[in-house]
């Protein structure tokens, strides 16, 4: 919070916004409106935390969607893990959107037609082979993520283009946006690889650990072209850890800023009460609610793992704010 109060009293960098205006609309959203996550202006007083929490949970609850999926618990059923099929319209059921409601995942096997798969996995085969061959020029400005160690090589870079309006996967990114959100939202795409260099493979964190990616509700798809099969880093859930109540706030105001990851056997026997791995044949697409536990689960043997994310920054600060605008909708 303190630099961004110094950025505002710098008279050079009100120069610069009359010069780029289009670029100051950047940073401020980058910097100011993004949807919040968990470093909270970086304060390490609770009382400071807590009233962000406060603020941001207050219109979060304004949201009837939001409401609905996050926040009511009426339905206490006990959580089954289970995979659907998209049936040939692409079009999600209300037995699906339920599913995801109590579980806060929803796995969809057949998610997308043949040419929109082969397309996106072309673009992984490219991506392993410029991986390979060390050229990796064309995705500098991609936003290129590349994380090493002894045990695994990471690699991702995103994209910010429209999704093509014929495309089914924008028919099921509109659908399950206007469901969560109240609006269709445009996401990101991100391609991540992941491959394995030698057993046992160390902990991550925000990736191959149980965590959370805030305590406000949150939305991410994943979808895997190649399928995930058993000991290939599947991705795994706590089954209704979505719900936002007090103790889940609790958890996260106790935190030090930025982390979402249980730690300890007190946490995990509070938050892990029934998890699932997701194995998951080709073509399928995964909706998750991750404000709610999940990871990818630790390789178990030598192989590789791609995944398309689909992210929603686009969904911002006055977005929660304006929730009448969700509402309306």
């Amino acid at each position: 919070m303190r630099h961004i109060v110094k950025d505002v009293l710098n008279l050079s960098n009100w120069l610069k916004i009359y010069n780029n205006p289009s670029k100051f609309i950047r940073v401020f959203n980058d910097r100011i409106n993004y949807y919040p996550g968990l470093k909270f202006g970086y304060t390490k007083s609770k009382i400071i935390k807590k009233l962000y929490m406060s603020f941001n949970i207050f219109f979060a609850k304004k949201n009837k969607n939001f409401k609905e999926f996050f926040f009511d618990t009426g339905n206490d059923e006990k959580k089954v893990a289970a995979n659907f099929s998209l049936n040939k319209d692409y079009h999600i059921n209300e037995i699906q959107f339920q599913y995801l409601k109590q579980n806060g995942i929803l796995v969809l096997e057949n998610a997308l037609p043949e040419h929109e798969q082969n397309k996106i996995a072309e673009e992984f085969d490219k991506f392993k082979s410029n991986i390979n061959n060390d050229d990796l020029n064309e995705y500098r400005d991609k936003n290129l993520s590349v994380f090493k160690n002894e045990n695994i090589d990471k690699y991702m870079y995103t994209v910010n283009s429209v999704l093509n309006s014929e495309s089914k996967l924008k028919k099921i990114n509109d659908q399950i946006t206007k469901k969560i959100y109240g609006i269709t939202v445009n996401p990101s795409l991100s391609y991540g690889f992941h491959k394995l260099i030698d057993l046992p493979e160390s902990v991550i964190n925000g990736d191959n650990n149980w965590h959370a990616d805030r305590y406000l509700p949150n939305l991410k798809i994943l979808y895997f072209p190649y399928g995930v099969e058993e000991g290939g880093a599947p991705f795994r859930y706590s089954l209704g850890s979505h719900k936002i109540n007090k103790e889940s706030l609790n958890f996260f105001l106790n935190k030090k800023i930025g982390s979402g990851t249980i730690e300890g056997n007190e946490e995990k026997a509070k938050f892990l009460k029934n998890t699932h791995e997701f194995i998951v044949p080709p073509n399928t697409l995964v909706a998750t609610l991750p404000n709610g536990f999940h990871g990818r689960t630790p390789f178990k043997k030598k192989s590789e793992r791609c995944a398309l994310y689909l992210m929603y920054k686009e969904f911002r600060l006055w977005s929660l704010i304006s929730y009448w605008n969700c509402n309306h909708n």
